[in-house]
This record gives structure tokens, C-alpha cells and sequence, in this order.
């Protein structure tokens, strides 16, 4: 199920119209229609007002309730996050992971971007981080120290310490996060 499937479910759950959730949450009508449709991927903070507005954590946006012993998810299904003012995209993978202990996301930084600031990101102190390079050489900026990193490097970080990555190439950049705690 797509975010935007996912954000309709509730809606329809709670009895509410698009424009109804679309005035909770201060958004345009047309811009839920087009997040519902997925004509529109939202930002974090976007997701962030429909959820507030749902009156359900976010974490509960990218979730599928489990149904049996194995969920699937397939690539087209998987949730995309954007965040405003970066070229930062994450792709959640696995159905139902934030309900537990582990997170993990693909994220993409187009040729030579930086990554969104942990400031942006909620993490908790002492929760750590797997940070594994898929695509491309990047520069991974943890506690004011910077490391270079290239496809099958990977480093395990405090993700409550200040940290962000940075594309170096020219080519897109991908990598896998997985937040453990």
C-alpha cells in the first residue's frame, strides 16, 4: 500500500472528506487529491500535518498492518519521503518495520547534494545507525568528523549525534540506512 493509499484508508476510517482533512492539516484539497492519487509525493513535513490531522503517529502513514507471518513489499509500493529545500529522497523499506525495533530506508541525493540534517530527522540519543553505500562516493560527515565513503563501504554511527552525508560524484548517490533502537 502507497502512502497516499495509506492516508486515504484513514481518512475514510475517521468519516472524513479530502476537504475536511485537508482543512485539519492546512493543506489545499487538491494537494491531498493529488498525494491520495499518488500524482504527489509528499514532503515530511506534509506527512507530518496529515498525520497530525489523522490523529495517528507518522510512523503509522508507512505502516500495513501485518496480516501473517511474511509481509512483501514490493518496489512500487514501498513509501518515497521527500523533505523540503533538499534533493534528499528516502524509500521505507519493509511493511510494518517502524512498529518495531528496526527502520530502514533507501535514500537517494542527486549528483554532488547534500543529505537532509539531523536536525530534520528525530532520532533519539544513543540510537544507532547502519549506514551502508549502495551507489556512488559519498562523504559522511558524523560529530564533526568527515569520512569517505564508496559502494560497499558501510559505518555504524550514534544517530543521535549531528551528522549528514553528502553526494561527491555527479552521478546519483544511494545508500541504505538502518536505524536500530
Amino acid at each position: 500500500m502507497r502512502i497516499g493509499e495509506r492516508i486515504k484508508a484513514l481518512r475514510v476510517e475517521r468519516g472524513l472528506q479530502q476537504r475536511e482533512l485537508a482543512l485539519a492539516s492546512s493543506l489545499a484539497p487538491s494537494m491531498v487529491s493529488q498525494i491520495e492519487s499518488g500524482r504527489l509525493t509528499p514532503s515530511l513535513h506534509t506527512v507530518g500535518r496529515l498525520a497530525s490531522a489523522l490523529g495517528v503517529p507518522v510512523a503509522a502513514l508507512f505502516e500495513i498492518p501485518a496480516c501473517n507471518r511474511i509481509s512483501i513489499s514490493r518496489k512500487r509500493e514501498c513509501p518515497v519521503v521527500q523533505f523540503d529545500g533538499s534533493a534528499e529522497t528516502w524509500r521505507v523499506l519493509g511493511t510494518g518495520l517502524f512498529r518495531g525495533k528496526i527502520r530502514a530506508v533507501v535514500s537517494t541525493i542527486g549528483r554532488k547534494g547534500p543529505g537532509v540534517r539531523t536536525d530534520r530527522v528525530v532520532i533519539g540519543p544513543g540510537q544507532m545507525k547502519l549506514f551502508y553505500v549502495l551507489e556512488g562516493k559519498v562523504a559522511l560527515d558524523h560529530d564533526g568528523e568527515r569520512h569517505v565513503l564508496e559502494a560497499g563501504d558501510s559505518a555504524v554511527l550514534d544517530g543521535g549525534l549531528p551528522h549528514t552525508w553528502e553526494n561527491l560524484g555527479t552521478k546519483p548517490a544511494r545508500a541504505l540506512w538502518v536505524i536500530l533502537g
